[in-house]
């Protein structure tokens, strides 16, 4: 197995910078996934990573070798696509040889990879079998295994489960998570779904216009967003984020929305955003201090619980509720937050603020 590293890496199409003097270390035996939205260039790095695309400027190692210039073949990787590209006219077990045949590996050095990924990828029962007689779910775990049975270095996996239907996605995801676990391979995976990305990855690369915001676990990159992009981009519903006024100084301090006051730590700036997660507040049953004021929106039942959106001002809060909550469209309510949980950014850079809590770790 392997790490990789990514040092200064730019690329330029004509005036466009898509990728600007990205850094990045995969640990050996990571599974890191690049998450983004269309554009970023989540898909410009992997491409680079894979050899499908040359760099402008900067250097990729895989192991300890210099890979910048080397072809995809000389590389020691192996790809999955968001279309399987699985070979209609071959049987499952001629698919998940090609790429040893290729190499031109013995034949029965060829069978016993085989059927090591397929028992791997559960798929040893239909090797016999043609791609037109499998489901959409047994087409991906061919490809998977595929690029297993060539024993890669590096494994590179572009948005593999976006083409199957919303059940058989949840379940795969939970497969392909313990699939990789088991092949213990270095993974990059590129997708723009958050959901994916928080359930499957050790890591996640948060891009956003041609560099890196955020890099770090699933858990901090919820809890602690580096900045209100990743607080947006992360999380169903998203982190809520209001402005504020910020009042006096030390243990005077507070934080003005609109009519209502509450405490603010020490060294926030006269502006500042404030940010909570919708499961971080909560309906108050009176008037206690440090709540805000609001009315109530709208309320979605959603089953375990209601999604209220709550007018704040000329601002407006998402917030998660208890199923048994008696509110109506109209209620005045008062809104409680887990000041522990509350982050804080500039106004203007929307940076993570180092007060009050972690800032959003890179």
């Amino acid at each position: 197995m392997a790490r990789i590293e990514v040092e200064g890496v730019r690329k330029v199409f004509g005036s466009q910078e898509a990728l600007r003097a990205v850094s990045l270390e995969v640990r050996d035996r990571e599974f890191t996934v690049l998450l983004g939205p269309s554009g970023c260039g989540k898909t410009t790095l992997l491409r680079i990573i894979a050899g499908l695309e040359t760099e402008t400027a900067g250097v990729v190692r895989i192991g300890d070798r210099v890979v910048t210039g080397l072809p995809p073949r000389a590389r020691k990787i192996a790809m999955v696509f968001q279309n399987y590209a699985v070979f209609p006219h071959m049987t499952v077990f001629e698919n998940v040889a090609f790429g040893l045949r290729m190499r031109k590996a013995p034949a029965a050095e060829v069978d016993r990879r085989v059927r090591e990924a397929a028992q791997l990828t559960h798929i040893d029962p239909l090797l016999a079998r043609y791609p037109a007689q499998l489901s959409g779910g047994q087409r991906q775990r061919v490809a998977v295994a595929r690029a297993l049975a060539v024993e890669p270095e590096v494994l590179l996996m572009y948005e593999p489960l976006s083409n199957l239907d919303a059940l058989l996605r949840l379940e795969m995801r939970a497969e392909l998570k313990g699939l990789l676990q088991a092949s213990r391979t270095t993974t990059i995976y590129v997708t723009h779904d958050q959901v994916e990305a928080m359930s499957l990855a050790d890591r996640i690369a948060v891009m956003d216009a041609g560099e890196i915001v955020q890099y770090a676990s699933p858990l901090a990159v919820y809890q602690d967003p580096a900045s209100t992009f990743v607080g947006r981009f992360i999380g169903s519903p998203p982190m809520n984020f209001l402005a504020v006024a910020v009042t006096g100084t030390g243990a005077d301090a507070a934080a003005r929305v609109g009519d209502d006051r509450m405490p603010a730590p020490a060294g926030l700036p006269a502006r500042a955003v404030l940010g909570v997660r919708p499961e971080d507040l909560e309906v108050a049953s009176a008037a206690d201090a440090g709540t805000l004021g609001g009315r109530v929106q709208l309320v979605e039942p959603l089953g375990p619980h209601l999604q209220l959106t709550v007018a704040v001002g000329d601002q407006t809060l998402r917030v998660t509720a208890p199923p048994h909550t008696a509110v109506q469209p109209g209620t005045t309510v008062r809104l409680r937050l887990r000041t522990e949980r509350v982050r804080w950014f500039d106004a203007d850079s929307g940076r993570a603020l180092a007060v009050g809590g972690a800032a959003g770790s890179a």
